[in-house]
């Protein structure tokens, strides 16, 4: 899969419904907010740009790593989890970026 569709593939199975939700829950903006300030973070400690192509390494790296350890993308009203809040923050921030 060419990594410029993994954001829409994300958004399609769970991140929308996810970021919709900040509007009812603003306990879920908070959550988003806290995970893009740790992308950042974890980002900049490793010396990676904060660009779209560091920003896609990290979303197709942490959603390989959160399958292998048996994580499935949840259903709208099933709750929201670590995985689930931090791939949907990437989605945010991917959407903030400039395409390059």
């Amino acid at each position: 899969m060419s990594e410029q569709l993994w954001p829409a593939r994300v958004r399609a199975e769970f991140a929308q419904w996810v970021l919709d939700l900040r509007a009812e829950h603003p306990g879920v903006g908070a959550s988003l907010d806290q995970h893009i300030a740790a992308v950042r973070h974890s980002l900049a400690e490793v010396g990676q740009q904060l660009n779209v192509a560091g920003l896609l390494g990290y979303l197709i790296g942490f959603w390989d790593g959160a399958h292998d350890k048996g994580w499935r993308a949840p259903q709208p009203g099933q709750p929201l989890d670590f995985a689930t809040l931090r791939l949907s923050a990437l989605c945010l921030m991917l959407e903030a970026e400039p395409a390059a």
